[in-house]
């Protein structure tokens, strides 16, 4: 490759208008002096193999464009197959575009893209934590925001079904909607988590293991994570009457739902989630990947985030 920021976009990400927005981006970059080259993704797991790719070939910034499942895929490009870390000095953007934009809301990533683009340009650094899913069957995933299981494994795979998915309020409706009907339908699963050798059973709905603070479209499911203290926040939520479920949606929302009776909060380096009846779906970062038995480890400082001056 010739430039050392490789643009890795998603052209079909909410609906195709992140492609509309790009030049403007793009426009924004350029009269900051980065040369950068553009990969369009094509198909599932195009953007992990493009910056791979790309780190091999000497990038030092990879910049993805697009929504919380186009960032997954880039950020699992920053490790090789065996799941080993490629290169050092090497940076991760994000120009956020899509139907959840949770991560950048952690990180304080601008919504817009020429504004996410300036902030990236101002070139200012942090070192923030990742995490791998080691799930059954043997497969394995890098995040830098959120993994779960139970009610959110399902409602990801009924929004990735969904003919009305899309990108900003709308993105964020589709998430609502679908979490109340999956409400309606799921009931407790009994699980097993072992945090960091605490071993817990439950009947739950979820079990949430956060790097980040939202979800889901804006839920603030751990409102006391921070993305670079080198420890996950593991919140375990209880089995309940559907009454009960559907009105603590509005404290989800405002991050005050660890004071009910039926949440549980963890931290944790090392999570283990094992299913004492069916395998429980997960939901990593807006798409449904894998099932439990799974472990789940925080890897501190793994990914270096080009973040807005201010974060």
């Amino acid at each position: 490759m010739s430039a050392e920021t490789l643009v890795v976009l998603n052209p079909a990400s909410a609906g195709g208008r992140t492609l509309r927005r790009w030049p403007e981006a793009a426009a924004v970059l350029g009269a900051a002096g980065i040369e950068f080259d553009v990969h369009h993704t094509t198909a599932p797991g195009d953007a992990t193999v493009a910056v791979r790719t790309g780190l091999r070939g000497g990038a030092r910034r990879v910049v993805a464009v697009g929504g919380d499942g186009t960032l997954n895929e880039v950020v699992n490009g920053f490790f090789d197959e065996g799941g080993q870390p490629l290169g050092s000095g090497v940076s991760l953007g994000l120009i956020p575009s899509g139907t959840g934009g949770d991560f950048r809301r952690a990180a304080g990533i601008p919504a817009g893209a020429a504004e996410a683009a300036r902030a990236l340009a101002g070139g200012a650094t942090r070192r923030i934590d990742a995490g791998v899913i080691e799930y059954g069957g043997g497969g394995r995933r890098h995040f830098i925001n959120v993994a779960d299981c139970g009610i959110g494994g399902e409602v990801v795979a009924r929004v990735n079904r969904s003919r009305f998915k899309s990108g900003g309020a709308r993105g964020s409706a589709v998430f609502l909607w679908q979490s109340l009907r999956t409400l309606l339908s799921y009931g407790g699963r009994p699980v097993r988590v072992v945090a960091d050798g605490r071993s817990i059973e439950r009947d739950v709905r979820s079990v949430v293991v956060a790097n980040g603070r939202y979800f889901g479209g804006g839920m603030q499911i751990a409102p006391r994570a921070e993305l670079d203290d080198g420890r996950f926040d593991v919140i375990i939520v209880a089995a309940t009457g559907r009454t009960r479920a559907l009105t603590g949606i509005p404290a989800l929302y405002r991050g005050e739902h660890l004071g009910r009776a039926e949440v549980e909060l963890l931290q944790a380096q090392e999570v283990r989630i094992d299913a004492l009846d069916a395998p429980l779906l997960f939901d990593v970062e807006g798409e449904q990947v894998g099932a439990t038995p799974a472990t789940l480890r925080c890897l501190p400082g793994a990914i270096e985030l080009c973040v807005a001056g201010g974060w």
